[in-house]
């Protein structure tokens, strides 16, 4: 009897076990379905998304006019009833400083504008030291010996892959810290969309003259030269763009160099989610899809 009773017992937990597998698997395999449903849908808000920017740079009077369009591209989406359900987000290359390609100068500039002046030697020097090919530490830097000492992880030894890596670089700890002002995606520092502390890592241009940049960008009226803000600002303001010129026109654009559109759809109960993201570049008066990304 009581043979058969521990026989019973286990043929019960095999059929749960069984149950139970079978049921995790119809979960599993319904999320995947679910998943693949809100990708199309995110692609097809890509592709409408594209089209309506097309029409917008077609339908612009003149060659000046497709440039002001693309400056201030997210007031014209706006008005697109053909995107008006796909909730899209746009960002223009430049808006926040790349963390890869700034200068350490440009860097130095940021993080004294943002109040860290004290601590700038060591984020800068940190920051190189963890993009620099080598293990030699710099000055106000830290290397391999240092994380490893630290029980942490050793420098990429290149450029950052991902902006969540920079919370693993000495002096950057705390998830999104530097989010708004830092970015792993390339482009000249936009005079349409970047933020006063952005927009003062650029050489030559002081708290003054990024603070009326920003004025003309909230008015509607974004510059489409950086000539344009020497007769609006103080003559300190104005020689030290003057006397930087060069670099400042340089490393800075009217005409964001892309757009970054990014969708996030949702399908299923529980939801599952997928983001879309991809650069958009100007090529005259049409547009082009120049990298997609995608993260569920």
């Amino acid at each position: 009897m009581l043979a058969i009773l521990w026989i019973m017992a286990v043929a019960a937990v095999v059929a749960m076990s069984a149950a139970l597998t079978a049921r995790h698997e119809v979960v599993e395999g319904a999320a995947r379905v679910w998943l693949e449903r809100a990708r199309w849908e995110a692609l097809g808000c890509e592709r409408r998304t594209v089209a309506a920017i097309d029409a917008i740079l077609r339908d612009a009077p003149t060659a000046t006019d497709v440039a002001a369009a693309w400056r201030t591209l997210p007031r014209h989406l706006a008005a697109a009833s053909s995107i008006a359900d796909c909730g899209v987000q746009l960002e223009a290359a430049g808006t926040r400083l790349d963390v890869n390609g700034a200068t350490q100068e440009m860097l130095a500039n940021l993080f004294a504008a943002l109040g860290l002046e004290i601590e700038s030697p060591a984020l800068v020097g940190a920051l190189e030291d963890w993009i620099d090919p080598d293990d030699d530490p710099r000055a106000n830097g830290a290397e391999r010996e240092w994380y490893e000492l630290a029980g942490r992880f050793a420098p990429r030894n290149d450029s950052l892959a991902d902006l969540r890596e920079l919370a693993r670089v000495r002096g950057f700890e705390g998830p999104g810290r530097f989010d708004s002002v830092l970015t792993i995606e390339p482009g000249r520092v936009s005079l349409a969309t970047a933020s006063v502390p952005v927009l003062m890592a650029v050489p030559g241009i002081t708290r003054e003259t990024a603070e009326q940049i920003v004025a003309l960008q909230q008015a509607g009226t974004p510059l489409s030269s950086l000539l344009e803000i020497a007769p609006v600002v103080s003559s300190r303001s104005a020689s030290a763009l003057e006397a930087r010129y060069v670099d400042a026109a340089r490393l800075t654009t009217p005409d964001p160099d892309a757009w970054l559109v990014r969708v996030r759809a949702a399908r299923g109960v529980p939801s599952v989610a997928v983001q879309l993201e991809w650069r958009v570049i100007r090529t005259g008066r049409r547009c082009a899809v120049a990298r997609t990304r995608s993260r569920a």
